[in-house]
């Protein structure tokens, strides 16, 4: 395949995955990150098309504006990785004012008698961002984006070290040294490979999205749709891997089985909304006292589990005391009127050899021992002293439903 037609090639490319990412944004607008890289195809798209038109237009359209178009681009770019690896928007705007001043000097450059240091100029700034993405994304940590950031991580590594060669080549004018600077090998073969990392970077834009949209149906799917608990089916598929893993490192994991005391009551007196209301600033005031990594379901109606990782029986039933404490002094306001509850709960530790259904059997036990001795209590196999530490929440009322 010759330059011509791998230039192309690309152009055909770029076009069909900025239609691919725009689709996928519009589909899921709640994957910021999608928006930004269709934005950065795009404006790289009509940046190709100016690079193909050197020879029979101005080296102001297919030099200097192209080169604009591929600062913009590639900052569009960073701006979308970057959402998939930190998960908030970018507020730097005086950055993104730096980069504007910067274009305004590349601008200056390439119309100066130095304009040789053009290319250089303009391909700084893709560079430091280039260096930076490299590193945020090989340091990844979220289990679902690992393959793809350390594959994109080396796809602008190479695309990085291209660029920097070709920096080189165009201080020494091999890109100015002949009519077309396509003649020389050196600087065409430079290209053809930016062109295939840009193609394999594409490529990653799309996983990217892809593993974001399949995992938010997922997530949504092992969600209680009412509080934001989990749901029985995804607790016991995560709960089994932290156990299994718990287990492989000799480190201890608890489990929480709770119930809100008298719940029938709280439905009869203020209606299923009120209850409803009640459920969900149980499961929000949880999710307040407990740590990102300890997981809550609901197990059905008013019951609950916590599985708390890393943490043995005695500090698990300090924590659920906490909670118990702290639900007992809530107030949750709904249709003018307080609501009030308590909740009894079992603690167990896992023993070699539990499964989950073992540990959740014997926290049910506990709990309904804690049920028959007057409820609005903590139990758990051994007796534990628990410090005095009131608590008070007020809870207004909220909507009854929730989206995942």
């Amino acid at each position: 395949m010759d330059y011509k037609t791998s230039f192309i090639f690309f152009i055909v490319s770029l076009g069909l995955f900025s239609v691919a990412l725009t689709s996928l944004a519009v589909v899921d607008k709640t994957v910021s990150g999608a928006r930004w890289l269709a934005a950065s195809t795009l404006i790289d798209f009509f940046r190709t098309l100016l690079q193909a038109l050197m020879g029979s237009a101005p080296p102001t359209v297919t030099l200097f504006l192209a080169n604009e178009l591929s600062i913009a681009s590639f900052a569009l770019m960073f701006v979308g990785l970057r959402w998939f690896i930190v998960r908030t928007p970018f507020r730097r705007w005086d950055l993104a004012g730096l980069l504007v001043g910067y274009m305004a000097l590349y601008a200056v450059f390439f119309h100066r008698p130095v304009s040789h240091w053009s290319f250089v100029v303009a391909a700084l700034p893709i560079l430091a961002m280039g260096a930076s993405l490299t590193w945020m994304l090989l340091r990844q940590r979220d289990s679902r984006f690992v393959i793809p950031s350390r594959m994109t991580g080396a796809f602008l590594g190479v695309y990085t070290v291209v660029m920097t060669y070709r920096c080189r080549l165009s201080l020494h004018q091999l890109s100015r040294s002949v009519d077309s600077p396509w003649a020389n090998p050196a600087w065409m073969y430079s290209m053809l490979a930016l062109m295939l990392m840009s193609y394999c970077l594409l490529l990653m834009y799309v996983l990217f999205t892809v593993v974001e949209m399949h995992s938010s149906v997922a997530y949504a799917a092992g969600i209680d749709p009412l509080t934001g608990a989990l749901n029985r089916r995804s607790w016991t598929k995560h709960a089994s891997q932290i156990l299994a893993r718990c287990e492989r490192r000799e480190q201890p994991v608890a489990l929480v089985a709770i119930d809100l005391d008298n719940f029938k009551r709280v439905n009869d007196t203020y209606g299923h909304g009120g209850g409803d209301v009640t459920l969900c600033a149980f499961v929000d005031l949880v999710k307040e006292q407990l740590r990102p990594e300890d997981m809550v379901v609901r197990l059905g109606g008013e019951e609950f589990a916590l599985l708390l990782p890393d943490m043995d029986m005695v500090d698990a039933a300090r924590a659920a005391e906490s909670l118990r404490r702290s639900l007992e002094q809530m107030r949750v306001h709904y249709d003018g009127r307080m609501i009030q509850t308590t909740a009894s709960a079992g603690v167990t530790e896992m023993q070699p050899g539990d499964s989950l259904e073992d540990m959740l059997k014997r926290a049910d036990d506990l709990l309904y021992r804690a049920k028959s001795e007057g409820r609005n209590l903590v139990l758990t196999e051994e007796s534990i002293a628990f410090p005095a530490r009131p608590v008070l929440v007020e809870r207004f009322e909220m909507q009854t439903e929730r989206t995942a």
